[in-house]
């Protein structure tokens, strides 16, 4: 009696084997395998869907009416604030690029919308988002021009530097 339970048993594992191996080489040969594609021990990265900045602001411009002032708009996107970082410095007043702390004092936060340039300065200290609002004029490649969306005659000219 012991003799006929083992086999008994031995069977049904015997055929939960097989059905296993049926089921599993049925799946991967019809597409259905669930495999993972970014396995959290391989290699690579895996990118989110980030938006791109308008590539015509992108870049360092210099201002031509006022020697020394600086503007660099960047393509890196903060994510928090669903808009993109840049920086200004103005040489004239001795302040060099290398002075600016990361995201501080001279930077500033930057969004495009359709012909309107929003600009959210930060602080060293804390921040605080100052808004500037400017109404694009022209904008291409290498020449960018602008004015204060409230004071229509205060207008600024730039020029991309290569």
């Amino acid at each position: 009696m012991k003799k006929r339970i083992v086999i008994i048993i031995l069977c049904i594992l015997a055929l939960a084997a097989a059905a296993t191996v049926g089921y599993v080489l049925y799946h991967r040969s019809h597409g259905m395998h669930m495999e993972n594609e970014y396995p959290t021990d391989g290699v690579g990265y895996m990118e989110a869907d980030v938006p791109h900045a308008d590539p015509k602001l992108v870049g360092k411009w210099h201002s031509s009416d006022k020697p020394g002032w600086y503007k660099v708009y960047y393509d890196d996107y903060d994510e928090e604030a669903q808009m993109f970082w840049g920086k200004e410095w103005d040489e004239s007043e001795d302040v060099q690029e290398e002075d600016l702390k990361y995201h501080g004092n001279g930077w500033f936060r930057w969004e495009k919308n359709k012909k309107e340039l929003r600009e959210y300065a930060t602080m060293d200290i804390v921040d605080v988002p100052i808004h500037n609002c400017y109404k694009i004029l022209l904008s291409n490649s290498d020449t960018l021009v602008y004015r204060e969306k409230d004071y229509k005659k205060v207008v600024f000219h730039f020029s991309k530097v290569k």
